[in-house]
């Protein structure tokens, strides 16, 4: 009876562990270190097709979880959504591009008013967000346009803020902190004039 209990253990035993690979599409074992492993000449992998809301949004999903990957079939300019595959980085969806590369995405700062008699410190992420993120930053748009202008946004520090050219005549000591807050000063006994200006230029992180 104890041979018999030993050998039903053993057994037991032998299937779980062979269980923990799988192959699916042969009875070949799958490749040492794969827990899963397909194999077919004639057939594709088709993975869950879902209809994503926002790149912040983990719906329809219950919740962000890094590593998910699904086939989003929404494509929402408005929202940066395109059909394709998209993983979980476990705060939002990124697309898998088949680029050869990965490519920034970049945007000049919204046209702001700037102080030149008594200069203070801009927040330049909550100058973009208010006139991008908000219904009340927009004036008007084109027929059909959603608002506001971008649903979805990065984060204040997900950025780089750049100063790419200025009014060297006007404004000096520039500086910018990671936050996007900007400081600068007026240079004494400067005029400014319907040519002064100031460029700023935002470039998202790459996600990690």
């Amino acid at each position: 009876m104890k041979k018999n209990l030993y050998l039903l253990f053993f057994v037991s035993v032998f299937v779980i562990n062979a269980k923990a690979q799988v192959t699916i599409g042969s009875q070949d074992a799958p490749t040492p270190g794969a827990v899963l492993e397909l194999k077919s000449t004639k057939l594709g992998f088709l993975p869950p097709r879902v209809t994503l809301t926002r790149l912040s949004d983990p719906s329809p999903l219950p919740n962000h979880v890094e590593g998910m990957v699904v086939y989003n079939t929404k494509v929402s300019a408005s929202d940066t959504l395109q059909a394709g595959l998209y993983y979980n980085s476990g705060k939002r969806w990124v697309l898998l591009s088949m680029a050869p590369s990965f490519t920034q995405s970049w945007f000049y700062m919204p046209s702001i008013p700037i102080d030149v008699v008594a200069p203070k410190e801009i927040d330049l992420y909550q100058e973009f967000e208010t006139q991008l993120n908000t219904a009340g930053g927009l004036v008007t748009g084109s027929d059909g346009a959603p608002t506001p202008v971008l649903a979805d946004i990065p984060g204040r520090n997900n950025l780089y803020y750049y100063v790419t050219a200025y009014d060297n005549t006007v404004f000096e000591n520039i500086k910018i902190s990671a936050d996007g807050k900007m400081t600068y000063g007026i240079k004494s006994g400067a005029i400014a004039s319907d040519g002064t200006y100031i460029n700023i230029v935002f470039v998202e992180k790459p996600v990690k």
